[in-house]
């Protein structure tokens, strides 16, 4: 009977901790933080399909035309909560600056799906 209900007890256990680590799996960040007064400069969508056994990359480069304001947060959502998404770099500028460039891959044999929201003063 002890057996049962420590196995019983094991298995349940080794479930929650599966399920626990399924949320965290997204490959969402965020650099920077929001100020008071701070305005929505630019959202973008960043779509590649995926490719037969292959990585997929891409760069966006978030330049101002008229008005240069100070970057104060990028916040970047990964849209697959799966873990399967791919990852983000920020490779230059950011917060603090009045650029940024970002460089995105993709895992193995997936592709890339994430919005980009930059915040600025």
């Amino acid at each position: 009977m002890k057996v049962y209900f420590l196995a019983a007890l094991v298995t349940l256990s080794l479930l929650a901790v599966g399920h626990g680590e399924a949320i965290k799996r997204s490959h969402s960040v965020t650099w920077g933080a929001r100020q008071f007064r701070d305005t929505h400069l630019e959202r973008i969508i960043i779509n590649e399909k995926s490719r037969f056994m292959r990585v997929v990359t891409r760069n966006y480069t978030f330049k101002q035309q008229k008005f240069y304001r100070k970057i104060t947060q990028i916040v970047i959502t990964d849209q697959n909560k799966d873990g399967k998404g791919g990852y983000a770099h920020l490779k230059e500028g950011g917060p603090g600056t009045t650029f940024a460039h970002i460089h995105f891959k993709s895992q193995r044999n997936n592709g890339l799906s994430f919005i980009v929201d930059i915040y600025g003063l």
